[in-house]
């Protein structure tokens, strides 16, 4: 199931100096820890976490990871964190992300990440109906 009209969660801050190489830029690495920021944050705009998913016995794991770096971020930059869920399956899940300039809205990367739902034994499973509300409004 598409998501019509997605809610977007924007986390906003400055690029710190351990963000970034020998030559002022983010390391490229450093995206991806902030997609995985912005999931979380997502999560708990919904009123949920990722440790409360894990305590119920269940969690998502990484199937399919695309990323585009389209230019540099720098420090002291303030860049803003985009990140929305775009599809849901009855296994898996897709988020999107966009970190732009918090001031002109020049995309810097995009990525969208796969998780599919897993239960304790590591099988693959439905995603649990009581994550509806948050997964589907």
């Amino acid at each position: 199931m598409l998501q019509a009209d997605p809610h977007i969660c924007e986390t906003s801050f400055h690029v710190r100096y351990a963000e970034t190489d020998a030559m002022g830029f983010v390391h490229h690495a450093v995206y991806l820890v902030w997609f995985e920021e912005g999931r979380s944050a997502f999560i708990r705009e919904q009123g949920w976490s990722y440790a409360e998913i894990e305590r119920s016995g269940y969690f998502l794991v990484a199937s399919d990871l695309r990323a585009r770096y389209l230019r540099a971020a720098r420090y002291d930059q303030r860049v803003t964190v985009r990140v929305w869920l775009a599809q849901v399956k009855s296994r898996q899940m897709t988020f999107q992300c966009e970190v732009v300039d918090s001031a002109s809205g020049e995309c810097f990367f995009s990525a969208s990440l796969k998780l599919l739902c897993l239960n304790r034994a590591g099988e693959i499973t439905r995603i649990p109906p009581a994550w509806g509300a948050w997964l589907r409004e």
